[in-house]
């Protein structure tokens, strides 16, 4: 539990500790006294009717315990479920801290006062000092010794075996010592960790090495044990009482949560969800009933009552939360966003997704073709998205200025938003910028990308693939992780989406920034609403001085067309006849093919004389032209014609899917 509680206070950064806002603060201390105030009720009346003899004091400590909501226990749970850095997810996390903190002050001034008044004596009183000046020697010497350890590693180089051991002989002294000054050892190795910095270097490298032991051996064991302390007992009415007594204060802690939630005005079903999440226990409540039956302010019956109805209501709430949360059902009453419908709008709107420095040019030279000027301002939102490592909880920051220093603890973010500035100052006056930083888990990244694209309104969405690519033409990275965020944005997001594959490195005609050569773009029309919008995002980027747009046609013979389907060349002449712009520079092919083999030839014709290729995802159903493809596709949220571009070509490749009113795809 040392070790455990230890990396749970690394996790933390205690800067937000003191950054509640007003709902999480009053949700976290009205759910806190509701839950003991229940539970006391209950227990009078309970007392009252002569049914509970035995175990006064213990039930009543169980109350106080009952209340906590234990910020470690929730940042799990919901990391588990995936809705960390959803919107209840995070009021959940600040509203859990408040009651974790009110619940540690309580304990500490409350039970020192009370031994104070009942002894008459200054013994607790000099306890408290005694405890006080232990824990700022804790934070003036311990601390520094730890950071000067950490930094003797080289910048960018893993920990050495020497110094991490060191700081866990530092970490075990601790536990040592806290005994001796009487307080628990696993609380204030939690408070240890929590005066530590929190990320990279220190605490992603702290998480890393002690989680690999601790969640994978001591941590069960340590359940696997005091389970086996728990007894079955025989069911009387004194059993009953107790229970009653805490499904008292967890329905207390439910009222409580759920009545300021709604003041609020947080929807009812959201309102539910996060009054389940706060009456969910975990491994720091198991710890703490442990502390209480071995210091014998408990009793075996107590101790496994509350153990079974902890186990018992934590199980239920978990189940319910899964099947009525949904962070994305808020985007299907979205008027959702598309690129073809940007051109009723006065700013055409993008949210590009940036994971590190190699993603940077790709999107700005694709922004830059995009064509931005002043009768045409382009509005570039851009997202930094970060693994969540070493820290518990998610953050999602706006970089109001890139002189201040980020939450990520390095430069990339600096890095990253300088080369957009610069971007912006040649763009002057026809690009507006904004810079934002996510750190969360991959498994719920997507809910701070679909939260910033319905806030700012965007158009469309544009993220990196999951693969990159070397100057020789070798795969240099593929994220699995990354893969499934781009396939979990194409199906919640609340706009058009974008996926950009990158292959200027190998490309014989790469894209070049702020230089006055032709670019070359090639679209893919096969027919459907996802190339409507890929083709009206290629008259966007036609319309820039520097482009050639050439849209190809594939399409089966006349006797095999749709009579639904519109002519492409229709869309091309009108934007040709009310653009003009765009004379000269648009060029229209037919290609007519029988059935898939014969649309990748067509494709193949293409190598080596563009630089862009767009698709749309989706295409007509049943169409001739993707016939047998299928049985090829190994990327199926790129599509079929996409799938097939990311094998052996040398040109990049925008993938694109205006999002449909089903979300579910």
């Amino acid at each position: 539990m040392i070790i455990y509680c230890f990396k749970i206070g690394v996790q933390i950064n205690p800067k937000h500790i003191f950054k509640f806002e007003k709902k999480a603060t009053v949700i976290g201390l009205v759910g806190h006294i509701s839950s003991i105030l229940f539970g006391i009720v209950v227990f009078i009346i309970v007392q009252r009717s002569s049914s509970l003899k035995s175990e006064v004091s213990g039930v009543l400590r169980m109350i106080v315990l009952d209340a906590l909501t234990a910020f470690s226990s929730i940042s799990r749970l919901l990391s588990e479920i995936n809705i960390l850095n959803s919107e209840i997810g995070r009021v959940a996390l600040s509203a859990s801290m408040v009651s974790d903190a009110s619940s540690w002050i309580l304990f500490f001034l409350v039970r020192n006062s009370v031994k104070n008044v009942y002894q008459a004596s200054f013994i607790p009183a000099v306890a408290m000092v005694v405890t006080v000046c232990y824990f700022i020697s804790l934070f003036f010497l311990l601390r520094p010794l730890v950071i000067w350890i950490s930094n003797r590693n080289p910048r960018g180089k893993p920990m050495t075996e020497g110094n991490f051991l060191l700081i866990m002989f530092i970490l075990l002294f601790i536990g040592f010592s806290a005994q001796s000054v009487g307080q628990p050892s696993f609380i204030v190795a939690f408070w240890f960790g929590l005066i530590l910095p929190d990320g990279p270097p220190l605490g992603s490298v702290l998480v890393e090495r002690i989680d690999t032991i601790g969640s994978t051996l001591i941590i069960p064991a340590y359940c696997t044990i005091s389970g086996m302390r728990t007894i079955v007992p025989p069911l009387s009415s004194q059993d009953a009482c107790i229970v009653a007594v805490l499904l008292a204060g967890q329905i207390g802690k439910f009222a409580g949560t759920i009545l300021p939630s709604l003041h609020f005005e947080i929807e009812l079903w959201d309102s539910i969800a996060l009054s389940l999440i706060m009456c969910c226990k975990g491994l720091i409540d198991l710890a703490l009933y442990t502390l209480l039956f071995d210091s014998k302010d408990i009793g075996v019956l107590s101790f496994t009552l509350g153990i079974y109805t902890m186990v018992g209501v934590t199980g239920f709430a978990t189940l319910v939360i899964y099947y009525i949360y949904d962070p994305s059902k808020k985007y299907k009453n979205y008027i959702r966003k598309s690129i073809k419908g940007s051109q009723q709008d006065l700013e055409f709107k993008v949210l590009v997704c940036v994971h590190n420095e190699e993603n940077v040019h790709p999107l700005i030279n694709l922004l830059q073709v995009s064509g931005p000027s002043k009768a045409t301002p382009l509005s570039v939102f851009v997202l930094h998205l970060m693994e969540l490592s070493g820290r518990a909880a998610p953050i999602l920051t706006k970089n109001e200025n890139t002189d201040k220093s980020h939450p990520n603890g390095d430069s990339s973010s600096q890095q990253i938003n300088n080369v957009f500035d610069q971007f912006q100052q040649h763009n002057k006056g026809s690009v507006s910028l904004e810079c934002f930083t996510t750190i969360a888990p991959f498994s719920s990244m997507h809910n701070d990308v679909c939260y910033i694209a319905m806030n700012t309104k965007c158009h469309v969405v544009i993220m990196p693939f999951h693969k990159q690519w070397s100057i020789n033409g070798n795969v240099e990275i593929s994220n699995a992780s990354i893969r499934t965020l781009n396939q979990k944005v194409l199906s919640k997001s609340p706009c058009s989406v974008g996926v950009l594959i990158d292959r200027s490195q190998t490309s014989s005609k790469p894209l070049v920034f702020y230089e006055n050569s032709l670019c070359e773009i090639a679209m893919i029309f096969l027919g459907g609403a996802d190339d409507q919008d890929a083709l009206a995002f290629s008259f966007k980027m036609a319309q820039h001085p520097n482009i050639r747009l050439t849209v190809f046609w594939v399409r089966v013979n006349m006797h095999h067309i749709q009579r639904n389907m519109k002519n492409p060349y229709i869309d091309v002449m009108e934007h040709i006849k009310y653009n003009p712009n765009l004379k000269g520079k648009v060029n229209f092919k037919e290609e007519i093919v029988e059935d898939g083999i014969g649309t990748t030839h067509v494709i193949r014709t293409m190598e080596g004389h563009f630089n862009l290729v767009i698709v749309g995802r989706h295409h007509i159903a049943d169409s001739r032209c993707t016939l047998g493809l299928t049985e090829w596709c190994e990327l199926p949220e790129l599509g079929l014609i996409g799938n097939l571009l990311t094998s052996d070509f040398t040109f990049s490749v925008l993938v694109v899917q205006q999002q449909p009113f089903n979300l579910d795809i």
